[in-house]
């Protein structure tokens, strides 16, 4: 395998394995990058039911057992690790690389509370985390925090923990200078409301920005507790300023109501999950040239900087969140830096291509060795 020096790309072959989405985010920008590197992505994957399904990855497994340098582990893939291990141990010993993104006990327990009523589930949770930390040769973690987390908190060898940040699907959540910006001053928060997200806190901003010209649209779906909450604070506040959408929407639509906003948000509470993670649409904010404000947190420092290609407030605070917002919206020429520099910052560091040099080096290291 050669190291690319522009005109020449690097070869060897990559096998997804598991139980994943190839469409999720993750799953799919890493296949991208690796194939725009010269990878050869190979899927190994199954989605039935039940224990058929891993007797169905393994004979997939035995019919490409010689065709791939190295196995990815693709997301979600907690449960899948040991039997990927087993696998790999009864045929060609290949390397076994685990898309971890963060802990099976942080998606589990602290944003969703799955122990509720079951006194087993956090054990169960713990458990699964260790077998798969210990079966996986490398693990890729979604940032420098969260890497430490790992060694720390899970006791990962150092060795094996890789940071591998998100990026953006960039043939879906791109700029588009064509589309033009709603007539009013339009604030976007999108996604899954879960604990982390913070989403009653921006409900609270929009309160506080109800007598002014600045409009949300709130894109957001989800279930549990934080669902409820949101809804019972946004039927209470009785927002007229907040236009909310409680669905999931294609990715078309969706990309076309995020280029008429002219602010993206965010994840805003005080939360232990949120400092250690970064929101895909972090991500696809910069991608698309909109200015991002989110909260001060460890992980978005890692790859932004406050005031030069995002801003940044206080966790749980909707008074600093509405005072970043109408900073924007009363200072046109600090909305274009905030774009601009963000959209570069996406070009030198997130694209798909770029974004997985670090699976790339893993790749090169495991064929000088072998």
């Amino acid at each position: 395998m050669n190291k690319p020096d522009g005109s020449q790309k690097l070869v060897g072959a990559v096998l997804y394995f598991g139980i994943f989405d190839e469409n999720f985010s993750r799953n799919k920008i890493y296949a991208d990058g690796l194939r725009q590197n010269g990878i050869k992505v190979i899927i190994c994957n199954d989605n039935g039911k039940g224990f058929k399904k891993y007797w169905s990855l393994f004979k997939k497994h035995w019919a490409l057992r010689n065709d791939y340098d190295m196995m990815i582990v693709g997301f979600p893939g907690f449960i899948v690790v040991p039997f990927a291990k087993l696998v790999s141990l009864t045929s060609t010993r290949k390397p076994v690389v685990f898309d971890a993104l963060c802990s099976f006990y942080e998606t589990q327990i602290i944003s969703r509370d799955a122990y509720k009523g079951n006194i087993f589930r956090i054990p169960y949770v713990r458990m699964i985390d260790w077998l798969a930390t210990r079966c996986a040769d490398k693990i890729l973690v979604e940032t420098e925090k969260q890497r430490q987390y790992f060694i720390k908190d899970l006791g990962t060898n150092p060795s094996k923990c890789v940071v591998v940040y998100t990026g953006v699907d960039d043939l879906v959540f791109r700029a588009d200078p064509t589309v033009k910006k709603a007539p009013e001053f339009t604030v976007l928060f999108r996604g899954r409301i879960t604990k982390e997200a913070g989403a009653v806190h921006v409900l609270r901003a929009a309160k506080l920005l109800e007598d002014t010209d600045i409009r949300f649209l709130i894109i957001g779906f989800g279930w549990g507790e934080p669902m409820d909450t949101f809804r019972n604070t946004l039927s209470t506040l009785k927002l007229e300023n907040v236009r909310y959408i409680d669905k999931q929407l294609p990715s078309e639509e969706l990309v076309g109501l995020m280029l008429q906003c002219s602010v993206s948000l965010g994840q805003f509470e005080d939360n232990e999950r949120l400092k250690r993670t970064i929101p895909h649409k972090a991500f696809e904010s910069l991608s698309m040239k909109i200015p991002y404000i989110t909260a001060r947190t460890g992980g978005v420092e890692e790859v932004m900087s406050d005031g030069k290609d995002c801003l940044m407030c206080r966790p749980a605070d909707p008074e600093d969140l509405a005072a970043k917002i109408k900073a924007i919206r009363d200072d046109p020429r600090l909305a274009g830096i905030l774009a601009t520099n963000g959209y570069i910052l996406y070009l030198e560091k997130f694209t798909p291509a770029k974004i997985v040099e670090p699976i790339l080096k893993l790749i090169k290291s495991h064929e000088k060795n072998n």
